[in-house]
């Protein structure tokens, strides 16, 4: 349920204490702030989707050049096995018969030979009869063609290549398989007059070539590539969330200037309001002093007739305390205390308040769940003016619901301040209300002066602090306290 002070306050006249610069004045500056930051993600998003691009491009480029690789290779192959395995093979035992081990013996050697230094994985030599004739690995020889659709077409001419990726499929899709390796079919021609490609097909070449560590250096150029962009954008990041703490401090400082003479325009409108308050008080404590002269006349008349004395006497005590709390709220908010400033605890404060409205509030049907945060520390602050503020909170509060009813307490504390907020189960504070809450002798109650929460302001306003309401949603109204942990002579109190 508790949110910090940046996130949820909102800065409005009627809960933001006068002399505080408004997070409004900051907003075009953030605008442009959060405009930047985004630009910044743009950036680096789009050079991400550039390395994508151009390694998608290098891989296009390498499968290209491997396959022409591949068919060179293959043409070469194709010319040194017809001049050097089946014209003297075919010459010195009239026929060409693989099964045959110095036949086949002398075609691994063409073979390997040719293909000596040239990263080759496997090289398979199919014959026209559906057979494997030759192969690196000679288990397959004598098996039934596996070349599939590209053997088919080889054996009509015409050469083709598949690529083969294996791996997890994010590998795949990073373009960083396990193993990829280029398949390659050519046909073997019977050579006339040296020309390439040229004559009867033989049979079929299949060269086998692997791309993984060519694909491997490929990813690893993209990561650069993203790395090089990361870290340029933390540059401009640093530098521009520089240049950002500079314009705030320009912000503050205008913002503050432009308070300093709304403060002044503030000022005379307070003089206006003391004399709405003079004519408050003045009719507050005109109709108590009526009941009390009224009723001591009639007290004197009948004390001896009667026995209802002790009831009159009541009124005169219940009448008389109600006029001196009105005098004491208009001397509190007239006539603020100077804060005397010690190191206290808030939750110890909250506990005095607590137990000093403990029988009404068994007597009212209140609970009062505390929610305290870990660690609690001790503040720079005056914890009788402190005990006076939550008093008239939770005053209010217990009158915000006459039928009873769970008021939280929620407390809870970083390096720099102490959060507390009080909510309440009643019906909240209306937005027409809302705008007046803090004006001296606005209440919407029957009875009472309105100068609660103006105490309440004013105290926390001489301890560096804010204060604000909001209605909790689906539950009442909440009123917020933030105050600094404070410092003592220069030294932090908790050190």
């Amino acid at each position: 349920m508790f949110r910090f002070f940046a996130q949820n306050k909102q800065e409005k006249d009627a809960g933001s204490p006068p002399g505080r610069v408004s997070k409004e004045a900051f907003r075009p500056f953030t605008l442009v702030q959060n405009f930047t930051y985004i630009s910044l993600v743009v950036i680096f998003a789009g050079s991400i989707m550039l390395s994508a691009i151009i390694s998608h491009r290098a891989r296009g480029v390498l499968l290209e050049k491997s396959e022409e690789y591949a068919l060179l290779l293959a043409s070469n192959l194709n010319h040194q096995i017809f001049l050097q395995f089946l014209i003297p093979t075919a010459l010195q035992y009239g026929r060409i018969q693989l099964r045959h081990e110095a036949q086949y013996a002398r075609m691994d050697k063409v073979v390997r030979g040719t293909l000596y230094g040239f990263n080759v994985d496997i090289v398979t030599i199919y014959g026209i009869n559906d057979v494997i004739s030759y192969s690196f690995n000679q288990a397959l020889v004598g098996k039934e063609v596996i070349g599939g659709i590209e053997y088919s077409q080889a054996i009509s001419g015409k050469a083709s290549s598949k690529l083969e990726q294996r791996g997890p499929f994010w590998s795949i899709i990073l373009g960083v398989p396990e193993e990829s390796k280029l398949r390659t079919f050519a046909p073997l021609f019977a050579e006339e007059s040296m020309a390439r490609f040229s004559g009867e097909v033989l049979g079929v070449i299949e060269i086998v070539l692997d791309l993984s560590e060519d694909y491997a250096t490929i990813f690893k150029f993209q990561i650069m590539v993203v790395g090089a962009s990361a870290s340029i954008m933390l540059v401009l990041f640093l530098v521009l969330r520089l240049y950002v703490k500079r314009g705030e401090e320009i912000l503050i400082k205008r913002a503050a200037e432009r308070l300093r003479l709304e403060e002044q325009l503030s000022e005379a409108e307070r003089l206006a309001a003391l004399g709405e308050m003079t004519a408050g008080v003045s009719h507050e404590i005109r109709n108590p002093l009526g009941i009390i002269r009224s009723t001591a006349q009639l007290l004197k008349k009948r004390a001896e007739k009667d026995n209802q004395s002790g009831a009159l006497t009541d009124v005169i005590i219940e009448e008389a305390t109600r006029l001196n709390n009105i005098i004491t709220d208009f001397l509190n908010f007239a006539r603020p205390s100077s804060p005397n400033f010690k190191p206290c605890r808030v939750e110890e404060v909250l506990e005095k308040n607590l137990s000093y409205l403990g029988p009404r509030l068994v007597e009212g049907n209140y609970r009062v769940v505390r929610q305290f945060g870990p660690n609690l520390p001790q503040i720079f602050a005056d914890p009788n003016l402190l005990y006076q503020c939550f008093l008239n909170i939770l005053i209010n509060a217990m009158q915000a619901m006459p039928e009873g009813g769970v008021i939280t307490v929620d407390i809870l504390a970083d390096e720099e301040n102490v959060t507390l907020s009080f909510t309440d189960q009643g019906p909240g504070v209306s937005d027409a209300a809302m705008k007046k809450i803090w004006n001296p002798f606005f209440t919407t109650k029957d009875r009472g002066t309105g100068l609660g929460l103006s105490v309440v302001r004013n105290i926390i306003d001489a301890h560096q602090g804010f204060v604000w309401i909001e209605n909790a949603p689906g539950r009442g109204a909440c009123v917020w306290i933030q105050m600094p942990v404070g410092k003592e002579h220069g030294n932090d109190i908790n050190s």
